[in-house]
């Protein structure tokens, strides 16, 4: 319990998605914030790239992602990919950006498969794997 207080408290999360020259600017957000909706959303640019950017803190901003995992049953799924990605202090996934865009939720890889490019979400934390369990249980109690 004491862990699940501290790491309520102690969750960072980083939203960076790269925008086509195609794309609006609004319609990426909308998809940002069907994923987390407190974040709070910049434009960024990078050595001449245009990037959306957004961050949240606390597993209460993580409630909505959990709530899609639960409603698409996709949780064992998501948990596999979402170990495959962890490292030591952070918990790193991708999500389709036109998925995300409509309402739901995919899992992408990094690179290659979605010609848009995904959309990147950092979980920093000290148990990554605490946060993907939360995420991905099966249990109401959040």
């Amino acid at each position: 319990m004491k862990i699940l207080l501290k790491m309520y408290e102690d969750v960072k999360i980083k939203i960076k998605v790269e925008l086509n020259p195609t794309e609006d600017v609004a319609k990426v957000e909308k998809a940002i914030r069907n994923i987390v909706p407190s974040a709070r959303i910049r434009l960024f640019e990078e050595a001449g790239f245009k990037y959306l950017v957004g961050e949240a803190e606390g597993l209460k901003a993580l409630e909505h992602m959990k709530a899609k995992l639960k409603a698409r049953r996709i949780r064992d799924a998501a948990r596999v990919v979402m170990l495959k990605w962890m490292e030591p202090n952070r918990a790193v996934m991708f999500f389709n950006k036109q998925v995300a865009f409509s309402g739901n939720i995919s899992f992408s890889e990094p690179y290659g498969e979605s010609p848009l490019g995904p959309i990147r979400v950092e979980i920093e934390t000290d148990e990554p794997k605490t946060v993907i369990e939360w995420l991905t249980s099966k249990e109401e109690a959040t």
